[in-house]
């Protein structure tokens, strides 16, 4: 049978007039994803920008998928980089199938959105953009990114200014992205993906030198605006390396005075008006030892370590941290978030996740990323320096926080720039047959249709049901709401323990409405099947047992309640709100007794609280 590549006219006509327009197409809208946010969606800013970003990939990589096979000159290349990101995928593939819930670990939830699915997505992003584009497509697609940003600084001014409304409070920038830290990262890497094309463009006789030099200056304000140390920390840190590394050049050298008087001004001034005064330099200003043992991650991060030591090879698989925390939880942690899910270091998070094996995999990015980049013989070493400089304020700011779409989207993007400068021929190069070519022509559109109703559009359906269900409420149609939060709850595995949370704290409002008994028992039968399903499905999770059982208590369900409470206790024996849940059961179940026995084991785990104790068990006596 004849090769493709001998006569295979009709698969480049489609590739020429419709696979290349679509990949291209999807690639270059990549850039302005960071900008959706619908208030359709539960968690608006995150799940808009991923499920928009899931169908553009989805669609690019069945795209690719026909273009490569018979087109070798898309194929990706043989690069340290590539070896590093499968390796990193399917090691993290195998931790989370050996995990503790590989259904979550899959699917995560609908407030981060990531996940094993997540990370595959990445992939096929990489591989695609990767292949695809030249070093004309790249410097496109670049700026394409920093006009983009110049978009996102703009609305920033506009909050800063009190033109637009902050969406999360408070004083920090955020942008459409709806969390300081999150924009902090963002214009980070535009930064110096500025100054990268600002050293190419400098002897041309352009005006896109003075559009680079702008966008520096601006991004740099909107970074200060952002107020997240981290972020600014490293990217002080990366303009001072970068410096270091061109000491030679007089404005390095001027660079480098600058950041030491810089610094150096600061400590003199830091307990100054000026300085308190100020939301943003009172941030720094404050930063003291005290003040980091009132944060999270004074407790979260060793707490992060005993879940590594317990796991230390594959570890817990992803979005199971919070079986760590659980497990781990101290009660000097009353006063701070109820649950953490990320440890708030990304170092920390992938030891977790994927123990010592997943932790050396995702540094591997970094260690492949910097290889090829010193051995790419057409970057100036300035342009080198430039991208180093980048990869270590990333790096710096990984230290504090985790990572999140855009900054994932923008790293991944980072790896496939250098790897596609690579000097290697493709993974393959052979022909495929006809019959073959026929085949895969007809089952991609078919793997196309079906994972875009399974990963996407079952899920968005629930998740728009979850905010349908919030306003059937707030206009007092509890029938409405009940059928909503059904509905959503059946629509995929995605989210559902957030489903379940949502219907469960508001079930009260719905059975306790004015509307038909037969309408309330049959939302009650649902919620409670769901509760007791959905706690069966993930036993080892305390908040979904602390969920379920306070839903049976509320509602009559005393003794499998407790059964779910007692669980919860166990599974979290140093978290203060199961002992008061528990207790309160106890209570509503006529056993006084055991309800003063729980509260008294409370006083020995939270002797902080004993004064609060006390004054429940004088109540309880007194009921």
């Amino acid at each position: 049978m004849a090769n493709v590549s001998q006569d295979g006219t009709i698969f480049r006509m489609i590739n020429k007039d419709i696979l290349k327009p679509i990949i291209f197409a999807g690639l270059f809208a990549v850039p302005f994803v960071p900008f959706l946010v619908s208030s359709s969606l539960f968690f608006p800013f995150i799940t808009t920008k991923a499920f928009a970003w899931r169908i553009i990939i989805e669609i690019v990589f069945a795209a690719w998928l026909l273009l490569a096979a018979v087109e070798p000159a898309y194929r990706p290349k043989k690069s340290p980089i590539l070896y590093a990101v499968l390796g990193f995928i399917i090691l993290i593939g195998i931790s989370d199938l050996l995990g503790v819930s590989p259904e979550r670990s899959f699917w995560s939830n609908f407030e981060r959105m990531e996940g094993f699915l997540s990370l595959l997505h990445l992939g096929a992003f990489f591989i695609v953009i990767g292949s695809v584009f030249k070093e004309a497509d790249w410097k496109k697609w670049w700026n394409t990114n920093l006009v983009a940003s110049v978009l996102m600084s703009f609305h920033v001014l506009f909050q800063v200014f009190g033109v637009l409304k902050l969406s999360q409070g408070g004083m920090r920038a955020e942008g459409t992205l709806g969390n300081p830290i999150y924009l902090a990262v963002y214009v980070l890497f535009h930064i110096f993906i500025a100054l990268f094309f600002l050293v190419r463009e400098w002897k041309r006789s352009n005006g896109l030198r003075y559009f680079y030099i702008g966008l520096i200056i601006l991004e740099t304000y909107i970074l200060y605006q952002t107020a997240t140390r981290g972020a600014i920390l490293g990217f002080v840190g990366g303009v001072f390396i970068l410096a270091l590394l061109n000491w030679r050049k007089k404005i390095a050298m001027g660079a480098i005075i600058g950041v030491l008087a810089l610094v150096a001004g600061f400590f003199l001034v830091k307990d100054s008006s000026f300085v308190n005064d100020s939301p943003v330099l009172s941030r720094f200003g404050s930063l003291s030892f005290e003040e980091i043992k009132t944060q999270g991650r004074y407790f979260v991060w060793p707490l992060a370590l005993e879940g590594f030591k317990e796991n230390p090879i594959l570890g817990w698989g992803q979005e199971n941290f919070q079986q760590v925390f659980q497990k781990y939880y101290q009660p000097e942690m009353y006063n701070l978030e109820p649950w953490f899910d990320r440890a708030h270091n990304i170092f920390l998070d992938w030891l977790v996740v994927g123990g010592i094996v997943g932790l050396l995999a995702y540094l591997s990015l970094y260690v492949a990323l910097i290889y090829l980049l010193y051995k790419d013989k057409s970057l100036l070493y300035l342009e080198k320096t430039i991208i180093f400089a980048l990869v270590l304020a990333y790096f710096f700011h990984n230290f504090f926080v985790f990572d999140h779409l855009i900054s994932y989207i923008l790293f991944f993007s980072l790896l496939a720039f250098i790897h596609s400068r690579a000097e290697a021929s493709p993974v393959w190069d052979s022909a495929i047959s006809y019959r073959a070519g026929f085949i895969l022509y007809a089952l991609v559109p078919v793997a196309l249709i079906s994972s875009l109703y399974l990963i996407n559009s079952k899920p968005i359906k629930a998740n728009v049901s979850i905010v349908e269900a919030f306003h059937a409420l707030g206009n007092g149609e509890t029938v409405l709401a009940g059928n909503e939060f059904r509905q959503a709850y059946q629509s995929g595995s995605l989210g559902r323990q957030e489903v379940l949370e949502q219907m469960v704290v508001r079930s009260m409002q719905i059975l306790s409405a004015p509307t038909a008994i037969e309408a309330r028992n049959e939302f009650y039968r649902f919620a409670k099947d769901a509760s007791i399903e959905t706690a069966d499905n993930f036993p080892n999770d305390a908040r979904t047992q602390l969920v379920t059982g306070a839903f049976l208590v509320s509602t009559g369900s005393l003794e499998q309640g407790i059964e779910r409470l007692e669980a919860a206790k166990s599974l979290a024996p140093n978290k203060q709100q199961m002992y008061l849940e528990l207790a309160n059961a106890y209570v509503l179940n006529g056993d006084k007794d055991k309800a003063i026995a729980i509260l008294n084991e409370l006083g020995i785990i939270s002797p902080a609280h004993k004064v609060q104790i006390e004054e429940y068990i004088k109540q309880v006596r007194s009921l």
